[in-house]
């Protein structure tokens, strides 16, 4: 949760978090302005373009995440509770799985940030490294900002300001996407494994047995508040998925040119990085939302591997609501953008 904190969210409300979320907002929003700008600017040069668009959507695709923290806190944080919740019904055989799943993410969270912060900090490093050559061939103090920006910022102080709105700004980036993508990922990692869970409890009922009634109310409970949680999962997190994929498209097709133009330059490492972190966001919610896709369509497959033929008429009946409900699988869309891995193909192949 550091990651959060360092952009004001925090499970309780405070003043403190309050000033800083708005601060972070304020940031996100002004940078994005400044690029506009740049870019407007320079709209006769395409190269520079090139340059200003890539942070331009990183910074959209971080505000359209830092959304969820702005306006829908509570709704996350409940969200986050009450996967927990369903969690605690499951037998200490199956609690293993969602343990191994934690692990997991613990370690995904330290890799992701890991890669993003090295990506940030090439680009600052490589300002630095920039500006002191420019001064040692100049002759004269020459100073260069990590990203471009429409103003003049060579003098000491105003560098010095502008330098350190780029560095907030970067992190900031960094760790609102991270974060989020990360809970996604769990979340949705959790919400494939009880869709496995429901299909295993489904092929366990003993349909012959005077039980079956009971059992099968049990599941079908456990079934409806996984649809609920992966309802409001889907709901909230609806605008990532669209920003995200949309705007990864136009991000590949600017670094796609610049890969051509900088060929056998420095910079190709620093396009490549940037792009190997924005296609691991895709690809983190496209997986994620093709498993929950598939894993949701086989509970009616489970309810049908079943020895159903052996139940009571009104359990038969009861089951085949039960199948027509699984028949319609969790999707995780943004507008008309369907988080899958065959979009993920169209996004990748398309460029």
């Amino acid at each position: 949760m550091w990651y959060l904190r360092y952009c004001g969210v925090f499970r309780e409300k405070s003043a403190l978090g309050g000033i800083r979320l708005s601060v972070c907002l304020g940031v996100l929003v002004v940078f994005m302005v400044l690029q506009s700008i740049y870019i407007f600017q320079h709209v006769h040069h395409f190269a520079m373009i090139c340059d200003a668009i890539p942070t331009l959507v990183v910074c959209m695709v971080a505000i359209s995440k830092f959304y969820i923290f702005v306006f829908h806190p509570a709704a996350l944080f409940a969200l986050i509770d009450s996967f927990k919740a369903l969690q605690r019904r499951a037998s200490s055989e199956d609690l293993l799985l969602f343990r191994r799943s934690g692990a997991f993410h613990a370690k995904l969270t330290k890799i992701y940030m890991t890669s993003a912060l090295i990506v940030g900090w090439f680009y600052i490093l490589s300002a630095i490294v920039s500006g002191i050559s420019r001064s040692l061939a100049e002759g004269r103090v020459h100073f260069v900002a990590p990203m471009a920006f429409p103003h003049n910022y060579q003098h000491p102080l105003m560098f010095a300001l502008t330098f350190l709105f780029n560095c907030d700004s970067i992190h900031m980036s960094i760790f609102i996407s991270g974060s989020v993508d990360t809970c996604f990922s769990e979340l949705a990692t959790s919400v494939t494994i009880h869709f496995q869970l429901i299909q295993r409890r489904f092929q366990a009922v003993h349909f012959a047995a005077r039980t079956a009634e009971d059992e099968l109310e049990v599941v079908v409970a456990y079934h409806k508040d996984v649809l609920q949680l992966c309802l409001a999962m889907t709901n909230l997190f609806q605008y990532t998925v669209f920003y995200l994929l949309l705007l990864d498209s136009v991000l590949l097709c600017v670094i796609g040119y610049q890969f051509v133009i900088f060929m056998n330059t420095p910079r190709v490492l620093m396009l490549a990085s940037m792009a190997f972190v924005m296609v691991l966001q895709a690809v983190i919610y496209c997986y994620h939302g093709s498993m929950m896709y598939d894993e949701s369509l086989k509970v009616a497959d489970a309810i049908y591997q079943s020895n159903w033929y052996k139940a009571p008429p009104a359990v038969q009946k009861r089951l085949r609501l039960c199948i027509m409900r699984a028949q319609k699988p969790i999707v995780t869309k943004g507008g008309f953008i369907k988080a899958t891995l065959p979009t993920l193909k169209k996004v990748w192949l398309g460029h």
